[in-house]
């Protein structure tokens, strides 16, 4: 079901919105995504406290796919308002396979797919992973579920802002300069922190920085992806690039699994918090195993080198962005140019 939600936020703020309300819609849109990762991060640890939880956790889950089913059959009827918000809308659009081969020559979404799937894939790998991260130095599955939470919140906060800001002023690049460039900075600050116990403030403050800059990248990528490939397809530009995003998330997660990991002894780690417990608050840190009614002991890892190779991605991303993308804003320039024309007449 993801793609009909991913790679609508666009469509819909291109057919229904102004130029200046167009970020803002996409950012609403887009951020429901997030906010319910949010709200199962801080859910799923209180919720599956048993075995038998887990069955709870998964119909709880059901309800809200639910009603969003219902809605989208009851309140959803018309695919554009009367009158197009604006010129681009009005525009004919090229065909879907056509549209596939201009982008294939398109040097600077090949750049911004590149950034965009390396930053999101990342996002989505740091919120899987971070109790993997965390355990070895005590701190349980529920504070990484709040940790997680706080990122995911702030980064919301970040997006609404970051969309007002590229609703007024259409700098886009400008502004991801500036989110990546100091996502990576509060990434090297949770890479410092996250390997010392007792720092539950520190790493909240770290992580609740980097997802204040890193999730903006929604509205600045998604929209700039429209731009730089108009009059193509705005769902076709949007569906690429989650697509890579899904797709590097998912490598991430794998390569971070094991090649970089490093088993910890006991004695390295004492207060390590990798357990998989039936019967007290703490969940899980990897997939069951044996399961029975007792706490059992999972090996605790070195995570440094996930850590250094998610900060590396962060700094690659920020390299192309700043030295390797010229966009064109195609979509602006058109509306630019149909409003001098009116005006000229």
């Amino acid at each position: 079901a993801q793609p009909f939600l991913l790679f609508a936020p666009t469509k819909l703020a291109s057919f229904w919105f102004g130029p200046k309300e167009r970020a803002i819609c996409t950012t609403v849109a887009s951020i429901g995504n997030p906010l319910g990762s949010a709200l199962a991060q801080v859910a799923t640890p209180f919720l599956v406290t048993t075995v038998e939880g887990i069955s709870t956790m998964t119909w709880m889950y059901t309800i809200p796919a639910a009603l969003s089913f219902v809605l989208a059959m009851v309140a959803f009827w018309k695919n554009k308002p009367p009158t197009p918000p604006s010129q681009s809308t009005e525009s004919s659009q090229e065909p879907f396979l056509k549209g596939i081969k201009q982008i294939l020559i398109n040097v600077p979404f090949w750049v911004l797919l590149l950034v965009w799937g390396g930053g999101a894939g990342l996002f989505s790998a740091l919120l899987t992973l971070l109790p993997q991260l965390l355990c070895p130095y005590g701190y349980t599955n529920t504070t990484a579920g709040i940790l997680g939470a706080v990122m995911l919140v702030s980064g919301m906060i970040g997006a609404a802002l970051a969309s007002i800001l590229l609703g007024q002023t259409k700098m886009y690049k400008e502004v991801g300069v500036v989110t990546i460039g100091v996502a990576a900075l509060c990434l090297i600050w949770f890479v410092e922190v996250a390997r010392l116990e007792h720092q539950s403030v520190n790493i909240a403050f770290s992580l609740c920085m980097f997802g204040f800059f890193a999730l903006p990248l929604i509205p600045v990528c998604m929209e700039l992806g429209v731009e730089i490939t108009f009059p193509i397809a705005e769902a076709t530009s949007s569906g690429l690039l989650w697509t890579c995003a899904q797709v590097a998330g998912m490598v991430m997660v794998l390569l971070s699994n094991s090649p970089l990991q490093i088993e910890l002894s006991n004695t390295q780690v004492p207060l390590s918090q990798c357990s998989i417990s039936m019967q007290r608050n703490d969940t899980f840190v990897s997939c069951l195993r044996n399961i029975s009614n007792t706490v059992e002991a999972t090996p605790a890892y070195d995570t440094t080198n996930v850590q250094i190779f998610y900060l590396a991605c962060v700094v690659v991303a920020f390299i192309f962005f700043v030295g390797l993308f010229y966009p064109v804003y195609k979509r602006t320039d058109s509306e630019r140019a149909s409003l001098d024309t009116e005006v000229n007449d």
